[in-house]
């Protein structure tokens, strides 16, 4: 009897553990004002590769005569759109803005929109732009 309650004691305290460890670091750590600075940064310099990366997505799915129009009204919406949320980000880097965090204030693009939703960073055009920012060990 006494060796099953010491048994039962020494799980619930393993468990208790393994389930503290995963307060320890939060979903949204790595989200702080220097990541939203540097973010910012990133989307007022580089956002003009914007028009570019729109030609190339186009050109892949509709043809050449869609990629040379969307090129130029797409592209410098993302373009403007992008310096907006960089100039929003630079000058409120300091304080948690957005529902009180240091994230993003649009949508991800993987979690919503795979072919037009926004990254975090500007787009890398060329044959780097399909690489993620966060590395990851998929299986």
């Amino acid at each position: 009897m006494k060796n099953r309650i010491f048994l039962t004691l020494i799980a619930a305290l393993t468990l208790c553990s393994v389930a503290q460890a995963d307060i320890q670091s939060p979903p949204g750590h790595h989200y702080n004002w220097s990541r939203k600075l540097s973010r910012g940064l990133g989307n007022v310099l580089y956002g003009v590769s914007e028009p570019f990366q729109v030609w190339e997505k186009t050109l892949e799915q509709d043809g050449a005569i869609a990629a040379s129009t969307d090129f130029f009204v797409e592209g410098l919406k993302r373009m403007v759109v992008r310096a907006g949320y960089g100039a929003y980000e630079i000058a409120t880097f300091p304080v948690p803005s957005w529902k009180l965090t240091y994230r993003p204030p649009y949508y991800r693009k993987d979690k919503i929109d795979p072919w037009w939703g926004y990254s975090e960073f500007s787009p890398q055009p060329g044959a780097l732009a399909e690489a993620g920012y966060s590395r990851t060990q998929g299986w």
